[in-house]
């Protein structure tokens, strides 16, 4: 007599009114048996995924014999806040991403006026939102790649018509300026978007009640093809850095604003900065957060023993408030 088969290997049955789903509780699409479910639909908690040879993604996972997943407990599944996602998972997932994206005409132009070159726009990295291919396409076919989206800021769950949900983002027309930590990983994403009323800058993240996460307001370390200024920089925003390193030729941080100040401070010391110039807005004059907030990572940086300086320069229009704008129409810079 041979011996037995394990029992996770009994016969999958597919789901139906009679018996839906164990871990998603709908009535189609998903198999299980006592010990196994190959659910369609929900990936957090399975120990495996498939790709079937239709090219849909099959999640495993382990059940316990006679338990069905309970509805408030599977609801949960995608209505709670997932975890973030680790620095390395998150650089995978956006670089992927973005390959899957191209760069508008008009963005490109955008980005040549604000004083970037051609070279500097491919390095750093920057796509338009897609406005002619669905969301959850993109996001499909980043699952298919075998990554998870489950604490990746700026992705979420929607509810599908035909039951369970599916993963998507939001296209509204923009493009997207990789936030790079300091050893040049995408920890984030940052939007310019193309209507600013509600916005001009609004960062990739949110949608916490939905199965997404949030990602914080880090800090952006953009940097030049070449160092020959050795001090780091400091202003406001991430695009604004990137301009900056590239006419400083020097590393610049870009706070996600000025009262933003606190995951600055980390990024200085573990580039090991001695001396930093802030370069904030010269609005800082009459605008009391700004003023407040330099004040602030001032005092903070000279506890840590950090020589810090300041660079100003005469504004012409309040087009050049900016270090960049400022660099760019190539006004005067004083560090004092």
């Amino acid at each position: 007599m041979g011996a037995a088969r394990p029992l996770e290997y009994e016969v999958f049955r597919k789901a139906s009114r009679r018996e839906p789903c164990p871990v998603c509780g709908k009535t189609d699409w998903c198999g299980f048996n006592s010990y196994l479910c190959s659910c369609m639909r929900v990936s957090e908690g399975a120990f495996k995924h498939i790709i079937l040879s239709n090219g849909q993604v099959a999640h495993l996972h382990r059940l316990q014999p006679g338990r069905v997943i309970p509805d408030k407990e599977r609801e949960n599944v995608f209505s709670r806040e997932a975890p973030l996602a680790s620095i390395d998972t998150r650089d995978r997932v956006y670089r992927h991403f973005l390959r899957l994206l191209e760069l508008y005409p008009r963005h490109k132009e955008e980005l040549m006026r604000r004083g970037l070159s051609v070279e500097d726009i491919k390095r750093n990295g920057y796509k338009s939102i897609p406005e002619h291919v669905n969301p959850w396409i993109i996001c499909k076919k980043l699952i298919h790649s075998g990554l998870d989206l489950a604490g990746i800021p700026g992705f979420y769950r929607a509810g599908s018509k035909y039951g369970g949900s599916y993963w998507t983002f939001n296209s509204y027309p923009g493009y997207f300026i990789p936030i790079r930590d300091t050893k040049g990983r995408i920890q984030a994403l940052q939007r310019r978007m193309d209507d600013i009323r509600n916005g001009k800058y609004m960062l990739f993240s949110g949608h916490s009640d939905r199965g997404g996460c949030s990602c914080g307001t880090p800090a952006h370390v953009a940097r030049p093809t070449e160092i020959k200024d050795q001090r780091v920089w400091i202003t406001e925003g991430q695009l604004k850095a990137d301009i900056a390193a590239a006419y400083l030729d020097a590393v610049v941080i870009g706070a996600q604003g000025a009262t933003s100040w606190k995951p600055v401070v980390p990024v200085v010391m573990e580039l090991g900065a001695k001396e930093v110039v802030i370069a904030y807005d010269r609005d800082q004059e009459t605008n009391k957060e700004v003023a407040r907030g330099k004040r602030m990572l001032v005092a903070e940086l000279k506890k840590l023993g950090i020589t810090v300086r300041e660079a100003i320069w005469r504004a012409r229009s309040k087009e050049e408030k900016g270090i960049d704008d400022a660099l760019v129409a190539g006004l005067d810079i004083r560090v004092i």
